[in-house]
């Protein structure tokens, strides 16, 4: 098997020798054989590196993010019908082709919290540095996120109509085209060689909001839109989504500006400052979409503006 030099792995993991090791020997999620062909395939690749072991342990987990992605996906379309059948009766053949697809957003909610949660509150580096190691945890997360990224771009892309019609018109779907792009070309790059990571456990652990975008899909779909369920769903999003997205962004814009740039070299430099306002700027959007939507509920019943009975006032004529 493919494994960087001792020095090498316990440079990237902080000096900790033991810790190191063991990350080395380390057996991915998806078992040896695996492991093997990543190897082989980094080998091939000419990835055989100082960072081999950091790539090696994302790499594996974004081959294994792909698998849940796939788990998910079948077990929608062998459960889902049954499960949900009076409600799946009622959409659209495309609807009923986006639920399973749907259905898998709900995975790094969950998946890459579990590791990005750790990483964030282990962090050891100063805010000021753009260079310090990922942790494994940051590896793991990361990778999982990509493995995620990787397959929902693929889904946009092979079925860009009604992904289009899901994501609500061409500009939401074009933003995450552009979210899932630059993250995949970004976020390996940076964990691996310890640069920005402290920007990128911030962004991975920012997936945690997506169940509740997530469950507002399936309720709307199930005609649930004026239930309790539905209501508190939106209601609770918005401070879930102010504490991890938005909180946070003086500190990381702070970071930003008064970080040490020196420390990475010119082509990282331009990468870095081109792209890290990205994830902020993008959060903040979304963030005036949600509460400007909320709004227009709360004061009409309608997410639209409209009151419900100026409506059915309308219809009437």
């Amino acid at each position: 098997r493919v494994r960087a030099s001792a020095s090498d792995v316990v440079v990237m993991f902080g000096g900790k020798a033991a810790k190191a090791a063991k990350l080395a020997a380390e057996v991915g999620p998806l078992g040896p054989i695996v492991d093997d062909a990543i190897a082989r395939a980094m080998k091939m690749a000419g990835l055989r590196t100082s960072n081999g072991v950091p790539l090696q342990i994302l790499l594996a987990h974004l081959v294994f993010g792909l698998f849940l992605c796939a788990c998910v996906f079948i077990a929608s379309a062998v459960i889902s019908p049954r499960l949900f059948r009076a409600d799946m009766a009622r959409l659209k053949p495309n609807e009923r082709k986006t639920w399973h697809t749907n259905a898998v957003t709900f995975l790094p909610t969950f998946a890459v919290t579990y590791f990005a949660a750790p990483a964030v509150l282990a962090y050891a580096g100063p805010s000021g540095s753009f260079l310090h190691a990922a942790t494994a945890d940051t590896l793991r997360g990361c990778g999982i996120s990509l493995g995620y990224m990787t397959w929902d771009l693929l889904v946009m892309l092979l079925d860009a109509r009604d992904q289009m019609r899901a994501y609500g018109g061409a500009s939401p779907y074009v933003l995450f085209l552009i979210h899932h792009t630059l993250s995949l070309a970004a976020w390996p790059y940076a964990v691996t060689s310890g640069r920005c990571v402290y920007f990128v456990n911030y962004f991975l652990v920012s997936e945690v909001t997506n169940f509740n975008m997530s469950l507002r899909w399936f309720l709307m779909k199930c005609g649930k839109e004026g239930g309790r369920v539905y209501f508190w769903n939106g209601i609770l999003w918005i401070p879930l989504f102010f504490t991890i997205r938005i909180a946070v962004i003086p500190r990381l814009v702070t970071a930003y500006f008064a970080g040490d740039w020196s420390e990475l070299g010119a082509n990282e430099t331009w990468a870095a400052r081109l792209l890290l306002p990205v994830p902020i700027l993008l959060n903040v959007y979304w963030f005036w979409l949600i509460a400007s939507t909320a709004i227009k509920f709360l004061a009409t019943g309608s997410e639209t503006g409209v009151r419900k009975d100026a409506l059915e006032t309308k219809k009437d004529e």
